[in-house]
């Protein structure tokens, strides 16, 4: 028995010993820690700011600009440049992508409307607040740290009620209105009718607005827009049936089919989203518009259901061009009308905006702009023309995308009236007639629309 047990310690030192042994020759192992491990800790547990949805897409705006030699905000010139941004809803693998893409980019242009209303806004207030009560500062401290509107109700709330009383008169505000002579509601009226007068200045500038270029990924879409006094006018033309050119200082260039085909490929075009302003081969300004949709189909779909979507999907490309185009002339004609944007709704959303964040003012205003001038200008354009139509594969997720390529120039005016008055009978008032123009799966990339102005 004794012998049995120092046998069994003998190979227990032993196997002990082997061990030590092992350990003492083994190669000490380094972990290295990354800089993004370390940023990840209890003293840096922010999101890494290169991880950002949306980043990739400011960086290539940024160098659109820095490349154009344009900054964003307004020039010398009267003109405007804005940015609109919104993600989208969906995976790229998920059946709805194309379609939500396709949103996600209006959603941005309606966002970079109302980021311009918001800051006509701004400055309207500004401009208020000098006139009435005669700062002559360009900004000056409470505006700095409160904000152009807040201060400007801050000056009213220190009126005294004689001073509040002559500028409700100049607003065209009887102050004996008020029950009992109530200051506080004579301040609340006053602040009401600036906000409102504020809010229809700041609107009415938004006509004439047309995108310089589009970002996109699989995450997101940006939209660069341009606000400019002369778009204002060729709208303001185009609106009140005017056969009107404007020509522009350089040479006549080719035809605007010509143009698109050397600038553009067949697969290029699913990047071109909304109205641009080119110049034909007369010199003249011309209204092009893009427009597509993506039929939601797979290749496991019957090939009537795939026909059928497609040719669906086309009519509402179609729709999406045309749209562009009205809503350009349309909205120069809706906001003219000053008596029914005074009493709209948006106007009420734009001077009421108390507890509302940014996000969800954008959001709003921008809906209800959109609303406003479908609903209060209707004019039909003369002579819009198919310029093109195409189909293509996302690049990326392999969704079917088609689209429609539509253009409106006083050359197609001219020649849709034409048309009309020889074969319309008289006694029947015709639309106008829209006749053709004859003249891999892997790391996803950020795409930029093709410049054609």
């Amino acid at each position: 028995m004794k012998i049995k047990n120092t046998l069994l310690v003998l190979m227990v030192a032993s196997l002990s010993c082997n061990m030590y042994a092992e350990v003492d020759i083994a190669t000490p192992i380094e972990i290295k820690v990354t800089q993004e491990e370390k940023n990840d800790s209890s003293i840096h547990n922010f999101p890494i700011s290169s991880q950002i949805d949306g980043n990739r897409l400011e960086k290539q705006r940024d160098d659109y600009l820095d490349n154009k030699n344009i900054s964003l905000g307004n020039d010398i010139k009267g003109n405007y440049v804005g940015w609109g941004e919104a993600a989208i809803s969906v995976s790229p693998n998920s059946i709805d992508f194309a379609q939500k893409r396709i949103m996600a980019f209006e959603t941005a242009f309606v966002d970079a409307k109302a980021n311009f209303v918001r800051m006509k806004a701004q400055e309207t207030a500004s401009s208020i607040s000098r006139e009435f009560f005669q700062d002559d500062r360009d900004r000056n401290i409470v505006e700095i740290k409160d904000g152009v509107i807040v201060s400007l109700a801050k000056k009213i709330h220190a009126l005294t009620e004689a001073a509040i009383d002559d500028k409700l008169i100049e607003y065209g505000v009887d102050p004996s209105t008020v029950a009992n002579s109530n200051i506080n509601k004579k301040r609340k009226l006053m602040e009401n009718s600036i906000n409102k007068q504020i809010s229809i200045k700041a609107v009415e500038n938004i006509s004439g607005i047309r995108v310089i270029a589009t970002f996109e990924d699989v995450t997101g879409v940006g939209v660069l827009i341009k606000a400019s006094p002369k778009y204002r006018d060729i709208a303001r033309a185009i609106a009140s049936k005017k056969l009107v050119g404007y020509p522009t200082k350089i040479d006549p260039k080719d035809s605007i089919r010509k143009q698109l085909n050397s600038r553009l490929n067949n697969n290029d075009y699913f990047l071109q989203h909304g109205l641009r302003i080119m110049t034909d081969d007369s010199g003249n300004r011309v209204l092009v518009s893009f427009g597509q949709w993506s039929p939601k189909v797979t290749r496991n779909d019957s090939r009537l259901r795939i026909n059928t979507a497609i040719k669906a999907a086309k009519g509402v490309a179609y729709d999406h061009a045309l749209s562009y185009i009205t809503m350009f002339v349309n909205t120069t004609l809706a906001l003219e009308n000053k008596t029914k944007l005074s009493d709209s709704e948006t106007i009420n959303i734009l001077s009421y905006t108390d507890g509302v964040t940014e996000e969800q003012q954008n959001s709003s205003v921008g809906a209800m702009l959109e609303r406003f001038v479908k609903e209060t200008s209707r004019v039909s354009i003369e002579g819009v023309s198919e310029v093109h139509s195409w189909a293509t594969n996302h690049p990326e997720t392999g969704h079917l995308l088609v689209g429609s390529v539509l253009m409106w120039s006083p050359t197609t005016q001219e020649y849709s009236r034409a048309y009309n008055k020889k074969f319309s009978p008289k006694q029947e008032t015709k639309k106008p007639k829209f006749q053709p123009y004859n003249g891999s799966q892997g790391k996803y990339k950020t795409y930029k629309s093709k410049d054609l102005d």
